[in-house]
Parts: structure tokens; sequence; C-alpha cells
């Protein structure tokens, strides 16, 4: 067992006195493109206000240059999406509609959370649901093949026979992609306090299919949604106009408010800039070394007391942004098990180590620049997640931790 000299031991030293300014403020758009889960709803959070989620989407081929027989008559045509989470009141009842988009998408493009494409005036289909993501469905009537839970929506008859009459069009992917530019799906309206649905595309199971009949039998095309299909999440939270007033008054503009609270939500949503301006104070007297540093977060639950229903992130990230960059901490790649970042639900709080990043601060090696705090970079649009955090004002707020050795 590795024993501390005593003569080191009488120079470490703890301080959790350290100042630091945070605020909140509102995320610029991000990148919201190929994503791994795509979103829709609305939502009146009581505390962040109006948030709505809807996505864009093309369609693939399942076989090029179909032969759908001579005079194919569409007898229903459905889109089927695999449920993921919830996020919200799980019992809101949600109006979706599918619009045909009315502008090319391209797959190998970079679009933001805020894009919006054209979309022919009237939806292709409609349906109120409340969402019943947890039990399994069986399809086309076979008992054995049992698929995840999906939400189911027939569409417009007019739209299979579209299909149906335009095989010359679907030769290849890139000339289908022309001729059908994919879908926009939205929510119109929701009871309640509403929920933000997220749904996995790039599944097997998430599909079109074309049920249809011609002179001969009946039979089925299928179109997929893969990883070659153009897929973009968009993001509205209507600028905060119908959010708590002690959030509204802070983003725009009262930044000593976030000294008692400070706000975080994913959607391109909101982050926190903190900063630590009397850093080098310990210093003054000489050279240290830092032993650990941990950025501790604890969650307002006295503030926000729907955690039931909201939960928090499930992971944070310390950034420094610079020329619209966001740049990662030295301390970050040392992995996640020495950097932290994850939400505890026992202690109700994330904890980051910055150690090294404050010793070079000290060192003069790096600038002490302000840090943005932001969930995470692989769920920013992935999530509809926000939590509200306790502000470094308050005694059990965010905090510094800091063990040193005093080298002088």
């Amino acid at each position: 067992m590795d024993v501390q000299p005593k003569a080191d031991q009488l120079n470490v030293s703890q301080s959790d006195t350290i100042s630091i300014f945070a605020h909140t403020v509102k995320e610029d758009p991000i990148r919201s493109d190929e994503t791994s889960y795509n979103l829709v709803g609305l939502n009146n959070d009581p505390i962040f206000g109006k948030n709505a989620a809807s996505f864009y989407t093309q369609l693939r081929l399942s076989i090029l240059e179909p032969d759908f027989g001579l005079y194919p008559i569409t007898d229903s045509i459905v889109f089927s999406m695999v449920y993921d989470t919830i996020y919200g009141d799980s019992n809101a009842q949600h109006t979706l509609k599918i619009y045909e988009l009315n502008e090319d998408m391209y797959r190998d493009s970079i679009y933001f959370s805020n894009k919006e494409f054209l979309t022919k005036s009237t939806p292709v289909g409609t349906k109120t649901f409340i969402p019943n993501y947890k039990d399994s469905v069986i399809v086309d009537g076979d008992t054995i093949n049992k698929s995840p839970a999906l939400l189911r929506i027939h569409l417009n008859k007019s739209l299979g026979d579209k299909f149906l009459s335009n095989s010359s069009k679907m030769e290849t992917n890139e000339d289908f992609c022309k001729f059908f530019k994919g879908f926009y799906v939205t929510s119109s309206s929701a009871t309640g306090e509403g929920s933000i649905m997220s749904f996995k595309l790039v599944d097997i199971q998430s599909k079109v299919t074309l049920y249809y009949h011609n002179m001969k039998d009946t039979s089925k095309y299928t179109f997929y949604i893969n990883d070659y299909a153009a897929r973009v999440n968009h993001f509205n939270h209507t600028k905060y106009q119908f959010a708590n007033p002690f959030l509204k008054s802070q983003i725009f503009g009262d930044t000593a408010k976030g000294q008692k609270v400070i706000y975080l939500q994913s959607m391109a949503g909101l982050k926190v800039h903190f900063s630590l301006p009397y850093l080098k104070d310990f210093v003054k007297e000489g050279k240290i070394a830092i032993n650990k540093a941990d950025l501790v977060l604890s969650v307002d639950d006295s503030t926000d007391q729907s955690l039931g229903k909201y939960s928090p992130p499930p992971q944070l990230m310390l950034v420094e942004e610079r020329d619209g960059e966001m740049y990662v901490l030295v301390d970050q790649l040392e992995g996640e098990g020495y950097y932290g970042g994850k939400y505890n639900k026992k202690t109700k709080e994330y904890k980051f180590n910055i150690a090294r990043h404050i010793q070079q601060i000290l060192d003069g090696v790096k600038e002490n620049r302000t840090l943005t705090i932001v969930v995470y970079t692989s769920h920013r649009t992935n999530i509809a997640n926000r939590v509200v955090l306790k502000g470094p004002g308050r005694s059990d707020g965010l905090k510094l931790h800091i063990t040193y050795t005093k080298l002088y």
C-alpha cells in the first residue's frame, strides 16, 4: 500500500470556496442530421415552456425496378416507426401529421436543428393516439415474429397509387428520391403537458409498407429507412417566451440570477457558461500541485419538483467554445472513469474531475477561459431531457472542490 510521506501530508490542503460565476444561455442551432434517433412531439414544460420536435426523412427502395403487375391498385399503405422512449407525460394524446416533402434532401449534406424544408400543404397521413411504447405488437397477422413496439400510421391510398403508377422512377434510389423527396413528421397537438417521442428509424421494422393487388394476385412492397436515407431533426423552443419567468429573465440578460439557479436542455435548448475569475489566487504564495479538482453540479429538486416526469440528462460535458467550435478539456482524454460527467441518481448530482485543466491554468500553460456545460454530445439531438441545477451562489450549489499540495 502506498503511504504518503508525512512531510507531503502536511502540505496537502483542500478548498471549496473559490468563486464561480454561472448563467444560462440559449444554444445556437446544432447539427441534427443522421442522428441515431428522431424526435417528434409537443411539450408544455412548467419550467422550460413550450418545446416542439419534428423530423424529416427520406425513404429507400427495398427492390430496384419493382414490377407491380397489370393494373395495380392500393389496398392500404402504412408508415411504421419503432418506439424508443417518451419524455414528459406518457399519457398525453398526440395528433401526428405526415407531409410529403417538396424540397430535396441530400445524405451527404450538413443540416442544423433550425432547418425547415418545404412541404406540400396537405398531409398524406394523420393519427390521433396515446403512445403505447411498452407493448410489443404483431404485424401482418404473423403470431411468430413479434416486433418491437410500433407506431403504425395509415397513409392516404392516393400516395400508394402514386408509387404504383411510377415504377419507372424507381430504377435507382437516386431517381426515386428525386421523384419522392421524403416525409415531414410533426405533432399538431398534444393534451396536457404533452411529451416528446423518440423513434428509431434506422431499424428493419421502421418502414413504409404498400399493400396492393393487381390483375393476378395481392402483394406488398416495402420502403425502408436506412443509413443511406437523409434524416434531420428540427427543434423549436418558441424563443422561451413561455418559460418560467426566472429562467426567461436569465437568458434575456439578467445573468446574476444564474448564481441561484441554472438550466440545461437538450434539443438545441440551453447551456451554461461558467467562469473561475480568481483561480490564480491559489498560486499567490507559491506553486501548488493539483491532486484533484471536482466540479459538482447538484440538481435543484426544490425548484423542479417534476423529476419523475422530467428526468435529468444521463450525462453532461464540459467544453471550451472558441470561434463557434467546442473543444473538450484535457481531463476528458483520461477516460470516463477519471473525468466523470454522468448523472448519479442517488446523490442527484453530476461530478467532473478537471484537475489537469486547473493545473494548466495555474502553470500559465492555458488561458483561464469561460467554460460551457452542455448535454453530452451524442445526446444533444437524440433525447429531450432537461435539468434544473443549483447555482454557485448557494451553499449547496455549483462547487469546485480542490485538493492540492503546496510546493513551497
